[in-house]
């Protein structure tokens, strides 16, 4: 731990330094629970991606303590849960050449360190690297089903013949471990019944390309999709993949309450911001929290912007520069002494992603005191 933050264990959250990160333990518990129940009752197995946190805390609060089956997005992720004890570590982002030696480095010490792949290029570049002895690169062919970001797209005939060549091609050196889809383009719709369409449309579309793998006589043993929408409000047909890889859901965000994923009560992330000034000739609070510690994520997508202020609906942040924010009546006038220089309000971000990868530290709470520091692994 670091010696600077140590001393806020056991602190009330009103003396902590703002702006602060806060995590609500008991919220984190029963989203954690929640989803591990979700996907128990489907027959899924839960591989929690960690990029929102980016911790050990909470990779050991998803997984329930297995340390086992964990998504990450960069390969600094990768070594700090290696180094922390995890394994079977899926490293979602489509196999980077020029990191190759890195990628070989946590293949030779984990028991399952996986790779997603979507080109012929990247699997030329693993026959020409094989693990040695005992050793196999471990891959996931990655699909786009319509998010438009990574991966084949299924109804591609090339996308057989890749996942024909990986399984094929060298099975001393590269074993067809599944099929990957991210479904992200759930983050476009307006409510569950949209989420749900697109994740059964994923869903499906997963299925018959597996289906059409198995009949080309290719073994595809697993099939994954994920997102916190379609995973928080799973349709039956999920029920035939084989596993799942939500991220944001253990904090949950007000983006998240917009989509449907959850309710407000559910969302475990405040970020806490001082009132450090009264300008009543513009009506406005200025608060200690900028857009480093918040992000500008939904400032443009959301009625509130970045982030609401709780309790307070009658306040609106309406600017951030790098380390101030404004706050202005949404309407009327400020109450300025309701806000004495000083006071804390609490905000629930927009993006709990974005939002967590401004802060060095998380202090987590229970009872209105710090209970743990959380630190978070940072770089690429």
């Amino acid at each position: 731990m670091d010696g600077q933050t140590d001393r806020w264990l056991g602190a009330p959250l009103e003396q902590l330094p703002t702006p602060a990160l806060t995590l609500e333990r008991a919220k984190l518990r029963r989203n954690a629970e929640r989803m591990r129940e979700r996907c128990a009752g489907l027959g899924l197995r839960l591989r929690p991606h960690v990029k929102t946190h980016k911790t050990l805390e909470g990779a050991e609060l998803a997984t329930g303590g297995t340390r086992r089956g964990i998504v990450v997005s960069t390969l600094a992720e990768a070594r700090f849960f290696a180094a922390g004890g995890f394994d079977d570590i899926l490293y979602a982002v489509p196999l980077p050449g020029t990191r190759l030696e890195e990628c070989m480095a946590l293949a030779q010490q984990l028991q399952a360190f996986q790779l997603l792949l979507d080109s012929p290029t990247a699997l030329d570049l693993l026959r020409q690297h094989p693990l040695g002895p005992g050793k196999r690169w471990l891959v996931w062919l990655k699909l786009d089903c319509g998010n438009g970001r990574a991966g084949v797209r299924p109804t591609d005939p090339a996308a057989l013949e890749l996942a024909r060549a990986i399984a094929q091609g060298a099975p001393e050196e590269v074993t067809l471990v599944g099929v990957y889809a991210h479904c992200g383009d759930t983050y476009s719709c307006h409510d569950v019944q949209a989420v749900q369409a697109i994740a059964r449309a994923t869903t499906i579309a997963v299925l018959n390309f597996v289906t059409t793998l198995r009949q080309a006589g290719v073994p595809c043993p697993q099939a994954s999709i994920g997102s916190t929408p379609s995973c928080s409000h799973p349709v039956p047909e999920m029920a035939q993949l084989t596993e799942v890889h939500p991220g944001n859901y253990l904090f949950y965000d007000l983006q998240q309450t917009l989509l449907g994923s959850c309710q407000l009560e559910e969302v475990a992330i405040r970020v806490l911001t001082r009132v450090i000034g009264h300008y009543p000739h513009r009506n406005q609070l200025l608060v200690d929290c900028g857009w480093a510690a918040l992000s500008l994520h939904g400032r443009h997508q959301a009625p509130m912007g970045c982030a609401a202020i709780e309790g307070h609906p009658q306040l609106r942040l309406v600017g951030l520069t790098q380390e101030h924010g404004q706050v202005e009546a949404i309407d009327g006038q400020v109450e300025f002494e309701r806000f004495p220089l000083g006071s804390i309000l609490a905000l629930i971000p927009f993006h709990a992603c974005a939002t967590a990868a401004m802060h060095p530290v998380y202090y987590v709470h229970a009872e209105g005191k710090v209970v743990e520091l959380w630190h978070p692994v940072r770089g690429w």
